[in-house]
């Protein structure tokens, strides 16, 4: 249970640092959203460039089976490193975006 506390302050602090990044255009608002009871991880943007809606998510992470399960990364950042440089052991990290038969050629775990 300790270990899962820590992947949930982790995934926190990681998804907190990069929603307080600002768009450079816009009134867009960048939110983070913890569901710690089932552990779903996201940031949202929201709001409005010009006369066009925005709103999408960036990251979604969960963690599921003791592992981190990356779910979706519309961004350049290589979020999987960065948990690594965090601590978190590679075969405890699952790029979710990627298909069960993809995954058993990285250095990630498969699920």
């Amino acid at each position: 249970m300790a270990q899962i506390e820590n992947y949930r302050a982790l995934v926190k602090q990681l998804l907190s640092e990069y929603a307080s990044y600002k768009y450079s255009y816009g009134e867009i608002e960048t939110q983070t959203v913890f569901d710690t009871e089932q552990d779903h991880y996201q940031i949202v943007s929201t709001g409005w460039e010009q006369k066009k809606r925005v709103y999408g998510c960036s990251m979604h992470i969960d963690i599921k089976n003791e592992k981190i399960w990356i779910q979706w990364n519309a961004t350049d950042i290589d979020i999987a490193e960065e948990l690594v440089k965090l601590g978190v052991p590679k075969h405890d990290i699952v790029i979710a975006f990627h298909s069960p038969y993809m995954r058993q050629f990285s250095d990630y775990a498969v699920g």
